[in-house]
């Protein structure tokens, strides 16, 4: 099973204009494409039009942990700390891209460049925009 992908403040090549951006750049400063560093496409519509945004801790998660297992509850908001998540701007559906070093499968064909597909969005989420 492929690992998925996390975002870093690496220097790569826009998507769209192949100008140089950081990858965890919310939108390019040359053509303003969302998620310019990530190279992927949407599994629902093959839209390649979409943002990212990056989980974090998850309270509520914690607080449910806690009162279920104890003082050790806490450390289950951690689950998926940091995980990228894509959301098309198309069709609202979310996804989590890849590795791109471990696209092959076992039988040494592509996966493609889709990852596995997460919840579909009623709108965009508010921290997916770089609003400086």
């Amino acid at each position: 099973m492929p690992g998925m992908y996390q975002v870093e403040a690496k220097e790569t090549s826009c998507r769209s204009c192949g100008q140089t951006v950081l990858e965890n750049d919310h939108h390019c400063k040359h053509c303003g494409i969302g998620a310019p560093g990530i190279r992927s496409r949407c599994p629902r519509c093959k839209s390649t039009n979409y943002v990212y945004h990056r989980y974090g801790y998850a309270l509520i998660r914690g607080l449910l942990a806690t009162l279920i297992v104890g003082p050790l509850g806490p450390i289950f908001g951690f689950v998926g700390f940091n995980r990228t998540e894509c959301v098309c701007l198309e069709c609202k559906q979310g996804w989590f891209p890849f590795m791109p070093e471990v696209q092959v499968s076992r039988f040494n064909t592509m996966v493609g460049e889709e990852g596995r597909m997460s919840r579909r969005f009623k709108k965009i989420p508010a921290n997916c925009y770089d609003r400086s």
